[in-house]
């Protein structure tokens, strides 16, 4: 029987699938909507349909996001979603081909939480013959090419619901931790310092976009943009403008706790680890880290230069894609677990 492998990522924002000779085959929010009301609820949407209902849909038709603060919260809609994604990658034929995963997850999880990962994956589609798991963190210092097998670096995954911060070397963890922060969590604060500056309610989708276009760690950034929401004293739909200084306001004290984490993680690292760390500098990824002015704002509180690569959401699938194609590093990291 024919063999394939393929790397996922269920993200609390989004869910990825790299394909090997493909690249990224897929990347969706990781939402799902149901129909409800009978005796089994039914799939209606998934995805960027699912997420787009957000705030809109009936209270029949709930949507449902089954990863909070980085963790699966709903196995099983997080399993029906993963079915509904891997089918749209792999169509069916008569001679499927036995599919094998390897899948990236949060740091420190319990035994039992490894297994529950490992089992969502395996029954969601009868192909998954076999599930490999590795730690994101890892996955993100691969993807942006960092000499893992070696000397390695400091990695910053600020992600959709948590930030993972560690220290690397000779394939595994030197030291790290997690924070329950991340872009969720801004894309709400976004919302109560709207409410609160300009009287104005807004959804989740408007408050991500505010975070995307006028989102700055810059504290003299003039960017401002024009929003449409409901006003709070008169319930019309209304205009205004925002400005980055808002959304520096209602962000800066989450990416300060980032920034206070990581120094933290520096002071612990052995004195030759710290030394190369400030030699050859920090690297943030996630999608929380393309907020423009991270790079200026960390490098200052931390007095060493932190880059963000091209692209940093990307990070872990990538790094993932690049374990499929590399064996003997796989082997590696896999024998350090």
């Amino acid at each position: 029987m024919r063999q394939m492998e393929i790397a996922i990522e269920i993200g609390t924002s989004f869910t990825s699938i790299f394909l090997p000779g493909n690249g990224i085959a897929l990347r969706e929010p990781t939402s799902i909507a149901f129909l409800t009301g009978g005796k089994h609820r039914q799939v209606l949407a998934t995805g960027s349909a699912a997420y787009a209902m957000l705030g809109k849909a009936p209270e029949k038709t709930p949507v449902i996001n089954p990863v909070a603060d980085g963790i699966i919260t709903d196995a099983e809609s997080a399993k029906l979603l993963l079915r509904e994604y891997i089918a749209r990658i792999l169509p069916d034929t008569y001679f499927p081909p036995r599919v094998k995963v390897l899948l990236g997850i949060p740091t420190g999880l319990s035994a039992n939480e490894h297994r529950m990962y490992e089992e969502i994956v395996a029954e969601s589609s009868r192909r998954i013959k076999d599930v490999t798991l590795i730690e994101n963190i890892i996955l993100s210092a691969v993807g942006i090419n960092m000499p893992v097998a070696e000397q390695g670096g400091l990695v910053c995954n600020i992600g959709g619901g948590t930030t993972e911060i560690a220290a690397l070397a000779f394939n595994g963890v030197i030291t790290g931790c997690g924070l329950n922060i991340g872009g969720d969590a801004m894309d709400r604060a976004i919302l109560d310092a709207v409410a609160g500056k300009h009287n104005m309610n807004l959804g989740l989708a408007s408050a991500r976009r505010l975070k995307e276009t006028v989102g700055s760690l810059l504290k003299n950034d003039l960017s401002a943009q024009l929003v449409r929401g409901t006003d709070l004293r008169t319930q019309t739909v209304s205009n205004r403008m925002v400005r980055a200084a808002d959304i520096y306001e209602a962000l800066e004290p989450y990416y300060k706790r980032v920034g206070d984490a990581v120094e933290k993680i520096l002071t612990m690292c052995p004195p030759e680890t710290a030394g190369l760390i400030n030699r050859t500098g920090i690297y943030a990824v996630g999608g929380a880290s393309r907020i423009t002015g991270l790079s200026e704002y960390l490098s200052a509180k931390l007095g060493v230069n932190v880059y963000v690569p091209e692209d940093p959401e990307y990070a872990a699938i990538l790094g993932a894609g690049k374990l499929l194609a590399n064996k003997t590093l796989l082997n590696s990291i896999l024998a350090h677990k």
